[in-house]
């Protein structure tokens, strides 16, 4: 039997959270700041539930959250107790694992809650592909991490229906996925400026949109890339470039450009990832030149590195 003629539908939702209802500032996006613990993750929580409800109503018996924006600490973004009952919440400590450990072949759809542009969209609030600065093309085509997310999904069969967020995200969804359903909650002028619609106004069109994206599922297809495909990983400075480098198979294309091809997306994941975590490095020695001109730096980094030396000698 054909899994969409099933009764049981299964879906997934992924939350992000820069395209959530409500959010307006950086602050709110991010752990540690208190715009983000008293106002972000009621708000992230709120949208993801307003698409349960909308799946429910249209027959889904096993809904799954994948908490995927990764400022929360430790990446825990939706509050767990205020989700609608009975759905299954994913926020185990890896975050890059979290969709592998939700996601099956017998999944429906997907859909992808409070998403942003990709890097470098002028109009895009909060912008960015995965982390500030880094631009990634797949096949020579920019993408976002909508691309990156409906790829993975689609390694299941598993084809994205429904996305929320700004204009420009809705823009870019639509491009990249024809007809599927999409919910613009914010209307953006630039990366920091953005005009949110009334929460409660938002969250009712998520929920209609989602049902009708499940009342549709037939219609969508899984995302499909020509394999082998090439990713390149371009970096806004040589030095990100120089650390990305070094993984092997890797090819230096420009002076900040890095590309990979890959025969399976798991394969081009990681590369993604481990360029950005090389990148990440090569900006912890700025933030550790500029640490070291402070009072007091010598000494703690003298007990760090004798506590390193007398955990190797135990």
């Amino acid at each position: 039997m054909d899994k969409h003629t099933r009764k049981d539908l299964k879906v997934v939702i992924l939350d992000d959270m820069e395209g959530i209802s409500g959010i307006n500032d950086w602050h709110q996006i991010l752990y540690g700041c208190k715009e983000f613990e008293e106002f972000g993750r009621i708000q992230v929580t709120e949208d993801v539930n307003a698409a349960i409800r909308g799946l429910r109503a249209a027959g889904a018996t096993d809904v799954r959250v994948v908490d995927y924006h990764g400022s929360g600490g430790p990446h825990k973004n939706v509050i767990a107790e205020k989700l609608e009952k009975g759905a299954k919440l994913f926020q185990g400590p890896d975050l890059p694992n979290r969709l592998k450990e939700a996601t099956d072949k017998s999944i429906d759809g997907a859909v992808l809650v409070g998403y942003h542009a990709m890097a470098d969209t002028k109009d895009g609030f909060l912008r960015h592909t995965i982390t500030p600065g880094p631009k990634i093309k797949i096949n020579d085509k920019f993408v976002g991490e909508t691309a990156l997310e409906a790829q993975a999904l689609s390694e299941y069969g598993v084809p994205v229906i429904m996305a929320t967020g700004d204009q420009a995200l809705v823009r870019e969804a639509l491009a990249l996925l024809p007809g599927i359903e999409t919910v613009q909650v914010k209307t953006s002028s630039n990366s920091k400026t953005t005009k949110c619609l009334p929460p409660s106004k938002a969250r009712r069109l998520i929920e209609t949109a989602a049902e009708r994206a499940l009342s549709r599922v037939d219609e969508f297809k899984p995302l499909k890339i020509t394999k082998p495909f090439r990713i390149d990983v371009s970096f806004p400075n040589k030095e990100q470039a120089d650390m990305s480098e070094i993984i092997p198979r890797a090819k230096r294309t420009g002076e900040n450009t890095v590309s990979y091809t890959a025969e399976k997306w798991d394969e081009g994941d990681k590369f993604v990832r481990t360029t950005l975590s090389l990148a990440n490095e090569a900006q912890m020695r700025t933030l550790l030149g500029k640490l070291s001109k402070l009072k007091g730096y010598g000494k703690i980094s003298f007990e760090y590195a004798e506590t390193r030396i007398n955990e190797w000698l135990s």
